[in-house]
């Protein structure tokens, strides 16, 4: 199967792309050329082409500067190639990894010896720290804990063993493990509003952010498969799933999973038209919540519309690096 036989997924609202799309490139190069030395020459060259910085535009075009949107670029380019290089780490080494990180995240210096990851997404923190609050800071972390522990380190056996999940259980991992719960905090400072706790853990706020992730992770299978076809350990993917578990043709699995899509998104709808009334918040959950329908189009876009050869051109992804001595 060729990605361009792959329906593009829909969405009943439009997407914007922010202004800074093409401003990063320069800073993005540097990063990679200054801080990811630990990985390949070439897998570094192939990261310059994915368009992530990019990315940050699509999905958070509410950023009106470029200091504004410059720690959400920084991070997307670092939570990519974070997922990318540990994707098989094993899980009793992988513990430690996340917890520095999230140490880091938290305000811990990087220690002297730590690769240039580290540093990265300390410098995420530096530069989020003008438009955020402590809460979210926390908020954050823990979004980063549950998509390690329960999105990647959950993955992780499946694929060592090349063993299928059932849906229901892939649809609980991957709903973490594609990393939309940490991608999604910066929706809050692209906006300039930091939602208030109670409303954070409000019951409809947290369905639409699960709704949030399910629906994108279904984005990311969808412009993936191509790509995971030829790969022995790709086996995460809604499509590939549902054609084993049910016994039915790759056109079968894919209508399927188009369905479990958009029962998703009329649920996000549904419940973005009825919102509980939040007082004299009320207008800012609402732009908050229209960020999160425009981060899940916007990524659409990216993925059919942005620059980035990641899933377009074969040969692009980069292999996990992570145990492999590098020149």
């Amino acid at each position: 199967m060729k990605q361009q036989d792959v329906p593009v997924l829909q969405y009943p609202w439009t997407y914007e792309i922010g202004p800074f799309s093409q401003s990063f490139y320069e800073e993005q190069n540097n990063w990679i050329d200054t801080d990811y030395q630990f990985m390949s020459e070439a897998t570094r060259t192939k990261y310059k082409k994915h368009g992530l910085v990019e990315a940050a535009s699509y999905m958070f075009p509410a950023a009106s500067t470029k200091e504004q949107i410059r720690p959400i670029a920084r991070f997307m380019v670092w939570l990519t190639l974070f997922d990318d290089y540990y994707e098989l780490c094993p899980v009793d080494q992988f513990a430690d990894i996340r917890d520095h990180i999230m140490d880091v995240m938290l305000g811990e210096q990087p220690k002297a010896d730590d690769i240039g990851l580290v540093k990265q997404v300390a410098l995420s923190r530096q530069e989020f720290i003008p438009y955020i609050n402590n809460d979210w800071l926390i908020r954050w972390t823990k979004n980063f804990y549950n998509y390690t522990t329960y999105g990647i380190m959950e993955e992780t056996s499946y694929k060592l063993k090349r063993e299928f999940p059932t849906l229901s259980n892939l649809l609980l991992i991957r709903e973490y493990s594609v990393f939309m719960y940490p991608y999604g905090d910066p929706v809050e400072p692209s906006i300039n509003y930091i939602v208030p706790g109670y409303i954070s853990e409000h019951p409809i706020i947290k369905r639409l952010k699960m709704l949030m992730c399910r629906i994108m992770a279904i984005q990311n299978d969808f412009a993936s498969i191509e790509k995971e076809l030829g790969i022995d350990t790709e086996i995460l993917n809604i499509i590939l799933v549902i054609k084993n578990q049910y016994h039915v043709s790759l056109e079968e699995a894919i209508t399927e999973a188009m369905h479990i899509h958009d029962s998703y998104v009329q649920e996000f709808v549904a419940l973005q038209n009825n919102l509980p009334d939040f007082g004299l918040e009320q207008k800012n959950v609402v732009r908050f919540v229209h960020n999160m329908a425009l981060m899940i189009s916007g990524l659409g876009a990216w993925y059919h519309k942005g620059n980035s050869t990641r899933y377009k051109t074969p040969g692009e992804f980069p292999k996990p690096e992570y145990g492999i001595i590098t020149q």
